[in-house]
């Protein structure tokens, strides 16, 4: 049994410390149009509500078959299936719920793990690491409850745990708070474009407007997986794609990333990315801050070429609107397995384009507007980077609590 002392902490077998439970294998046909929210992977994302994409089940059903797997206010939710070691917290309005399989609740076991501490502890890269290792499976790859009985966890001392936790929610807070901002100035830019497209002079293909490598396609491409010091050019894959931002994780690289970094496909601020397969129609846009990579095929990017009629604002917006989702709708292509838009069904959309005195009102507001958005996600990835730097180093004691403090008081 694993139990190394030092100064600062111990490492300890995790079903020690922590008590959890996977949520139950519920069947589709048990779903209901209201009731108990069934708590589904989406929920689990960054920024997004934890009832995002849930299925309600019978209040019946649940107290007599699931009211063990009900969640409560401050449960820490993990998930083990698709995207391993996505964390959050439950809070008071996903009380109640009951997580879905590949879902597992987390809460302290004793007094040895301060309740406010799990979700830093699961967030901790040595934990993360055996994530990483336990995980099987060649196409969807799982862990559960068997390989958690095998993991090992980092426990410093509860006034740590507890100092530790209070200085990495004050960074939480902050990244929530510009969430919030992220939010509200996509919403600001949604109805921008509604009204502006309103003046539309008339419609265009993209056939129409797009000069040659405007709409690009990412290329499949000879991977090796990351090593410290890796050379080449990262790949960013269409799951790291979110709701207006990326997520990479850049896990794998290209085989030949120099010759690409001279001629090829290398990201480029300004470019608006489009999901095209598979998870269709997730909407980022690339800016400065963000290291160069290549596209996975399943990306198509809009690179907006000096004297084109339209801005990267303007597509950016468009592609989140209704306009864009309907047209879209009735063109996707398919396979056995996924919806697709291939390059001919984009080219074939058509796009608004209002009289030039008109879009000379708009595209200042919509560029302005997007830049906000871009400063956002540069300020959340800052955060977020010193959070993830914090933390280890917070729990190994390599970094003083104190010390810690003055840091985050700096950006908070």
């Amino acid at each position: 049994m694993v139990n190394n002392t030092n100064a600062w902490g111990e490492t300890l077998p995790l079903a020690e410390v922590l008590d959890f439970r996977e949520g139950p294998g519920i069947l589709a046909r048990d779903f209901r149009g209201e009731g108990i929210p069934l708590i589904r992977l989406a929920g689990l994302k960054r920024g997004a509500r934890l009832l995002k994409g849930c299925d309600y089940l019978d209040p019946k059903m649940v107290d007599a078959k699931w009211a063990k797997f009900r969640v409560g206010v401050g449960d820490v939710l993990l998930s083990t299936s698709a995207s391993l070691g996505e964390v959050a917290v439950v809070d008071e309005e996903a009380a109640g719920a009951v997580p879905y399989t590949g879902i597992i609740r987390f809460r302290s076991a004793n007094t040895r793990m301060a309740e406010e501490f799990v979700e830093f502890a699961l967030r901790a890269p040595s934990f993360k690491l055996q994530i990483e290792a336990m995980g099987v499976g060649s196409v969807m790859r799982h862990f559960g409850p068997m390989h958690l009985r095998q993991m090992t966890i980092n426990v410093p001392p509860v006034a740590q745990q507890i100092a530790i936790s209070k200085i990495l929610r004050a960074l939480d807070d902050k990244i929530a708070s510009t969430d919030r901002i992220f939010g509200s100035t996509h919403a600001l830019g949604d109805a921008c474009f509604i009204i502006a497209q309103k003046s539309a002079e008339r419609r265009y293909t993209l056939a129409e407007l797009a000069a040659e490598k405007t709409i690009i396609f990412g290329d499949g491409y000879r991977t090796k997986r990351s090593e410290h010091g890796q050379p080449g050019l990262p790949i960013l894959r269409v799951a790291e794609v979110m709701d207006g931002r990326i997520e990479p994780e850049f896990t794998d690289f290209v085989a030949d990333g120099y010759r690409l970094a001279m001629g090829g496909k290398v990201s480029q601020a300004g470019d608006v990315i489009l999901t095209s397969k598979g998870t269709v129609g997730r909407v980022a846009a690339i800016t400065a801050k963000h290291p160069s990579f290549v596209y996975s095929p399943q990306l198509c990017y809009f690179r907006v070429l000096s004297g084109s009629p339209l801005l990267s604002s303007f597509i950016y917006f468009w592609l989140r609107s209704s306009d864009f989702w309907q047209q879209a709708a009735t063109r996707k292509s398919q396979t056995d397995m996924a919806d697709y838009l291939s390059l001919t069904d984009i080219r074939e959309l058509t796009i608004p384009v209002p009289t030039p005195k008109s879009y000379g009102q708009w595209r200042s507001a919509l560029s302005h507007l997007l830049e906000q958005i871009s400063a956002c996600n540069e300020e959340n990835m800052a955060l977020e980077k010193l959070r993830d730097t914090l933390l280890p180093k917070l729990i190994s004691g390599e970094i003083r609590v104190r010390d810690a403090e003055k840091v985050v008081e700096e950006v908070t």
